[in-house]
């Protein structure tokens, strides 16, 4: 492996961040999409959608299956809302990066999308949540040669329960050695893959690193959903699939922290997480302008 696997820090990941330019305007930062939500599951786009927005990416585009698409443009009015439709997996041209799943269900129609997108998508491709439980129930076994074929830079971010249904490794043999298991799939598949657990795992299969930012209040419905559309945001921006799931998995863990201490652990909820993510870039700034290595995060 070339790199050691290591915690990340603050001042390693506010160096993969783009700088912002005082003469610059929202076409310089990037185009990303959220493909979202489904009529049982009608909050995934909105956490995944405010994720994104506060990532610093120019535009946020919504696509979303759900009929009533109003209340969402009043939710968030800096998005853009769009229908979707799981015919078309040619939809995302111009746009640098895509997440697709939160919320979704799972169904053939969605694996059968997911894997016209891999085949057809040029810039960075986020697959969570139903996307990935898609293609787990009906396109497993022909998983390597999907992901062979992608032109995509393409990052999952299953739990260790996702990603037994995708491997077909026990969930106890991923508890056991998730950065083994972690590895040897990204090398298999070509991909990057962020393990998400107590300690989250990113790696692609040459490169792997440790996030330890995080707290047990995140453990809640929502938290893969933000950190999704948090990534997406931030690969628009240039980043790759593995420093964009690196700069994610540490700005929510480090943005969970900071709202912890304000709503406690029980209390914690993805919103809260959210509303902190301008707290943890901020944090970044410092660490990065920090003269001391002590200074870090």
């Amino acid at each position: 492996m070339d790199e050691l696997k290591n915690g990340i820090t603050a001042k390693r990941v506010a160096k993969l961040l783009p700088k912002r330019n005082r003469n610059t305007h929202k076409g310089c930062y990037g185009k990303s999409a959220i493909v979202a939500g489904s009529e049982e599951f009608l909050g995934a786009p909105v956490l995944s959608t405010k994720a994104c927005l506060r990532s610093g990416a120019g535009y946020t585009y919504l696509f979303t299956p759900i009929k009533e698409r109003a209340s969402y443009a009043l939710q968030m009015p800096e998005a853009i809302i769009l229908p979707l439709s799981l015919k078309d997996g040619g939809a995302f041209r111009g746009f640098d990066a895509v997440a697709i799943g939160m919320g979704m269900g799972v169904s053939v129609s969605l694996a059968d999308f997911t894997e016209r997108v891999l085949q057809s998508f040029t810039g960075r491709l986020i697959l969570d949540a139903d996307a990935l439980n898609s293609l787990a129930e009906y396109k497993r076994e022909g998983l390597a040669k999907i992901f062979a074929n992608k032109k995509c830079d393409v990052l999952i971010t299953p739990h260790c329960k996702e990603f037994s249904r995708l491997t077909g490794e026990s969930v106890e043999e991923i508890l056991q050695n998730p950065v083994t298991v972690a590895e040897k799939y990204a090398r298999e598949w070509g991909i990057t893959v962020l393990l998400k657990n107590a300690y989250t795992v990113i790696t692609d299969g040459a490169k792997t690193v440790i996030n330890e930012r995080g707290t047990a209040g995140q453990a809640k419905g929502g938290s893969g959903d933000l950190l999704s559309g948090l990534i997406a945001g931030l690969c628009a921006q240039g980043l790759s699939a593995f420093d964009g799931g690196t700069a994610g998995a540490y700005l929510a863990g480090l943005s969970a922290e900071l709202a912890e201490e304000r709503y406690g652990e029980y209390s914690l909820i993805a919103t809260d997480v959210i509303e902190y993510l301008g707290q943890a870039f901020l944090r970044l700034r410092v660490a990065e302008n920090a003269d001391e290595q002590g200074d870090d995060e």
